[in-house]
């Protein structure tokens, strides 16, 4: 029996991941979607109207075919919903809106973050609209904001505005973001301009699994477990990542060791396994085994709900739930099937969690380690127990990387080089922490022992948190780079034609490997051969702040106004191209005050108000200038002083003065840019003038 044949979820998953594909990029019209259902009908009628055997099975390939069909289409109807469910309605018109918070309000540097559904819209005429919408909202901090909470209705008056999409070339999209989770807008609300009206009292499970969480945390910051200790307890063990600081993300991500603090498949399994242990006594009489299998899985639920049930734990508590019903029934659970049946589940509850990201990497490591584990395992026989455990666990670590490699570089553009000493100490200790929390949760009415059980707690995090800083610190602990998707492609297709030639020999898919391993080299010389031949100027979007990029062949001089924003605005774009270290320009043979001279160009970038009060007998011709930095300019006096043909407005400066400027070059007959309403300016330098 072959693969497709023992996972019946994985061919039925196929067709639903493709409707849901082609729903995102291309839009089907209610005839066609309606045309192709009624076809799925016909072959299903035609199916089974079959009686002689011989032609039920000439003619099986129909019931193939309509279920495919059925299933496409339930994937395209689900990802259209999805769609339609992120639209807001109210945009861009000011006004007064009834809203309800929905999840617990996160603090963040000035403001509290929302999010809100809509239910009333009151306009101008005070005419009560009803609207129905989804949307993050940014209250400012103040004693009134910080007891908010889920379920409260609030009176608020505000304007909400469509979230930017990606501005900056190889950017975050922002929008696109907001969108997978339903959302469609996003608005600030000053401390003046809201007050709260009821709070919602109807029983909600999310809002009993957010003030168990909150309990939850109580108890350890009863215990004295606070700082650095708190924050990744808090995330190690119930999902709550609010208290961890930039730096200490930055600890976990550099040594490879942030999978521990995503609630995933490790905790539930670690879950399950004391679960297991806790109700081994019910395995003495076979009636008692679905007893110990309900408990199991009620205990396990109850687990999702408390983390905020991410996708990564509904994924995992689904599959350890249908292996507690397989082992209550003596039945080995067929990995690959369980694993495609969750996945099923998951998107028809919701097709965005296609694109989710923890999604991608929680799939694709799990089927790594499932296949690839075992494999790793054997080429060592160990018999020493403490080395086997370390060579088992070094195989679930490779086997894990082989899987999310690809994925992780795409998305986050590094890889870390130190991973395996990271799982050596943070796999281990994770397990003693969740244990030792469990053992707190179940303890803290005692007095004394659960004071001692909080010591070791916290004890056994400050270890892990210093061996997490020391692998971070370790030189060379980060490889930076970037790959594209095809690139992504290239490297699965690799690694599955790789597999396949290692499992039957031949030659076929081993030639087909290393066709892709060079496509993959290909991909990186064609964009190093850009980038050489080319001298680009790139303006990037940055609401507070100024940067722009000289780019001449791998060379990369840097003007900036933040040498720590800059990064987070253009990191992606500077790796992508392949290009050097940024060089920070001071005072170049081509560039000083603001003026430079670059590939043939002049240009003139205004971050101050240089030519307040200042005239010129004759005007300064300059090809480009740039405006920015929160400047406030009088354009008119600009004008007196130099001659430009094009001038580019960035992100930072207000709408108010951007469409001030963009007026008088109207009047000027000179070119006009905006970067916020057009995301960044990237000009090719080596093509000839012809703005």
């Amino acid at each position: 029996m072959n693969f497709l044949q023992r996972t019946p979820f994985f061919r039925l998953l196929l067709p639903l991941i493709a409707g849901i594909i082609f729903c995102e990029y291309y839009h089907i019209s209610t005839t066609v979607f309606f045309v192709f259902l009624i076809l799925a009908f016909f072959f299903i009628v035609i199916a089974f109207s079959f009686r002689k055997p011989k032609f039920q099975y000439t003619f099986r390939w129909l019931f193939g075919v309509s279920m495919f069909l059925f299933l496409f289409l339930l994937g395209n109807f689900k990802m259209h919903q999805a769609q339609n469910e992120c639209r807001f309605e109210k945009l861009n018109i000011k006004g007064f809106f009834q809203v309800e918070i929905t999840e617990a309000p996160v603090q963040k540097e000035n403001s509290f973050l929302c999010r809100i559904t809509t239910s009333q819209f009151i306009d101008s005429s005070f005419q009560i609209i009803p609207t129905d919408g989804r949307a993050l909202i940014y209250i400012a901090k103040d004693s009134a904001s910080a007891q908010l909470q889920s379920g409260d209705r609030l009176l608020i008056e505000t304007t909400f505005s469509k979230p930017d999409g990606a501005l900056n070339p190889q950017g975050f999209n922002y929008a696109g973001y907001l969108r997978r989770q339903g959302i469609g807008a996003t608005a600030y609300i000053a401390a003046d301009r809201w007050t709260k009206i009821e709070t919602n009292t109807i029983f909600s499970i999310f809002r009993l699994a957010e003030k168990s969480q909150k309990n939850l945390l109580a108890v350890y910051n009863r215990f004295g477990i606070n700082g650095d200790e708190f924050a990744v307890l808090a995330a190690l063990t119930l999902g709550s990542k609010d208290a961890l600081h930039p730096e200490l993300r930055q600890h976990y991500t550099t040594s490879g060791g942030m999978h521990i603090l995503a609630v995933s498949g490790l905790h539930v399994g670690i879950i399950y396994m004391v679960l297991g242990f806790l109700f081994k006594f019910l395995d003495r009489k076979p009636r008692l085994k679905l007893l110990k299998a309900m408990l199991i899985i009620s205990l396990l639920w109850a687990y999702a709900f408390v983390t905020g049930l991410p996708p990564s734990v509904f994924r995992a508590t689904m599959m350890f739930s249908l292996v507690a019903i397989g082992a209550s029934m003596e039945r080995k659970a067929q990995i690959y099937n369980t694993i495609s049946f969750a996945a099923f589940i998951m998107l028809v509850f919701n097709p965005n969690f296609l694109f989710d990201v923890g999604f991608q990497l929680s799939f694709s490591a799990v089927v790594s380690i499932v296949y690839f584990q075992p494999k790793i395992a054997k080429w060592f026989t160990i018999r020493n127990k403490p080395m086997r455990w370390a060579w088992d666990l070094t195989a679930v670590s490779l086997a894990a990387q082989i899987g999310t490699a690809p994925l992780s570089v795409y998305y986050f553009h590094q890889f870390p080089n130190f991973f395996l000493l990271t799982n050596f100490i943070a796999i281990p200790f994770a397990t003693l922490i969740i244990y030792t929390a469990v053992t707190l949760f179940a303890l803290s009415p005692v007095p004394y022992i659960s004071v001692a059980v909080a010591f070791l707690l916290q004890w056994l995090l400050k270890i892990l948190n210093v061996s997490i800083e020391f692998i971070h610190d370790l030189p060379f602990s980060l490889s930076v780079f970037s790959i594209n998707l095809g690139q992504v492609f290239f490297a699965f297709g690799t690694v599955i034609l790789f597999s396949v030639f290692l499992n039957n020999k031949k030659f076929l898919p081993l030639a087909g490997s290393l066709v892709l391993v060079l496509a993959f080299l290909s991909v990186n010389i064609l964009i190093n051969y850009h980038t050489l031949n080319s001298s680009r100027f790139v303006v990037f979007a940055d609401n507070k702040n100024t940067h722009i990029s000289f780019i001449d062949r791998k060379n990369n001089y840097v003007f900036t106004t933040d040498s720590i924003s800059v990064q987070r605005t253009a990191k992606n774009f500077w790796l992508s191209n392949k290009l050097n270290k940024p060089q920070k320009i001071n005072c170049e043979q081509w560039f000083s005050s603001g003026f430079a001279d670059f590939a043939g160009k002049r240009f003139l970038i205004m971050t101050n108000d240089c030519m307040k009060g200042k005239t010129a007998e004759n005007l300064l011709n300059i090809d480009y200038l740039i405006i920015g930095n929160n400047l406030k300019p009088r354009i008119a006096e600009i004008l007196e002083c130099v001659h430009p043909k094009k001038i580019i407005v960035d992100l930072s400066v207000s709408e108010w003065y951007t469409q001030s400027i963009k007026k008088a070059c109207n009047e000027k007959n000179i070119s006009f840019y905006s970067v916020a309403e057009h995301g960044a300016y990237m000009l090719n330098l080596t093509e000839n003038f012809s703005d």
